[in-house]
């Protein structure tokens, strides 16, 4: 301990004569720690921290690559009818839900703004095990023909875009030039498939196009 104080006594005295080397010295601490905490917390969200949602380890993903629509890459995603013809003949997975990536232009008075949407199944939020922060999740009746439109919102954009304002649950929102409810808002973690915002998808055996809604 004696020498270890001779040390740091030794070193005082140096960076005192020398106060830049000092402020450099500080500095690149200070950024070495800075970025170890960065990648530490990229590396703990992405590898050791688990899906917040129950059974995450038996979930899969199922795409289709149609090579003969288009080049290169094929057709991507699903029809409305091949959906409900692989959720309705599906005899290998416990449950199915699919989800379609849209762009959202979201209209108001201070102008417009681009979010990005998500069309989701029914049973979507039960499947995922994760209940509304605030408001609800849709519910059966909000994927009926005729049902109200609705939306539900993730957690970082309410924060971001509305400033965290608890009152904007139950206010009717322009999406894409329809008026739809804002019934919920997610947890912080909930982020499914990496949308803003999570819009009722309704498939039809008449859709032909790859849109799911």
């Amino acid at each position: 301990m004696e020498t270890l104080g001779q040390d740091v006594r030794y070193a005082l005295r140096n960076l005192r004569k020398t106060p830049g080397f000092a402020v450099i010295a500080v500095l690149t601490l200070a950024l070495g720690i800075g970025a170890s905490t960065a990648i530490f917390s990229v590396i703990d969200n992405i590898l050791m921290e688990p899906f917040p949602y129950p059974d995450a380890q038996r979930y899969f993903s199922v795409q289709i690559h149609d090579t003969e629509w288009s080049e290169p890459g094929g057709r991507g995603g699903y029809t409305g009818p091949e959906l409900l013809d692989y959720m309705e003949q599906n005899h290998v997975f416990d449950r199915a839900i699919a989800n379609d990536q849209t762009d959202v232009l979201y209209r108001s008075g201070e102008g417009t703004e681009r979010f990005d949407g998500n069309f989701v199944t029914p049973g979507t939020f039960e499947f995922l095990g994760m209940p509304a922060l605030l408001g609800r999740v849709m519910q059966p009746a909000d994927y009926e023909p005729g049902a109200p439109p609705v939306f539900v919102l993730r957690y970082k954009t309410w924060v971001k875009s509305f400033g965290a304002d608890p009152t904007i649950v139950n206010k009717t929102f322009v999406l894409n030039g329809v008026s739809r409810t804002l019934i919920g808002i997610m947890p912080p973690r909930f982020g499914w498939g990496n949308a803003d915002m999570w819009i009722p998808a309704k498939p039809s055996r008449a859709a032909t196009g790859r849109v799911i809604a």
